[in-house]
């Protein structure tokens, strides 16, 4: 599964050129991942009931500059799936389709009470095929 969510760039996470401030993006990855999981039909607020996913590790490769007012598309998959920890990785597009930023984040299971890590929980399981983009 690629979830699509689409976002406009907004004054506040522009810099005195009218670029995309660099860290943002992980801001937009955020919503794709948050849109990612609301489309496999389980919104975060109700995995958070069950298990938390912090990121663990997080990357973001700069293809061109996004700007003010820009309307990007954000592309959300799961590259990778281990016992207690899955990838989601992203591309960014601008409205002509250029690539603006690819990355992705790792992120671990851990219990609700207690912050150890778990292993991937089986209905988590199923909302997270490994997917290949296209």
């Amino acid at each position: 599964m690629i979830a699509t969510s689409q976002l406009r760039v907004r004054y506040k996470d522009t810099d005195c050129m009218r670029v995309v401030y660099y860290g943002n993006y992980l801001t937009y990855f955020e919503v794709g991942r948050v849109e990612y999981l609301r489309q496999a039909g389980m919104p975060i607020a109700d995995v958070n009931e069950k298990v938390f996913i912090p990121v663990v590790e997080a990357t973001v490769r700069y293809a061109r500059p996004a700007t003010l007012d820009e309307l990007l598309e954000v592309r959300c998959w799961i590259s990778e799936r281990k016992g207690a920890s899955f990838t989601f990785s992203y591309e960014i597009r601008n409205a002509r389709a250029q690539v603006v930023a690819t990355g992705f984040t790792r992120h671990a299971c851990t219990d609700t009470q207690t912050g150890k890590v778990v292993a991937l929980p089986g209905w988590l399981r199923a909302l997270m095929p490994v997917t290949a983009p296209s």
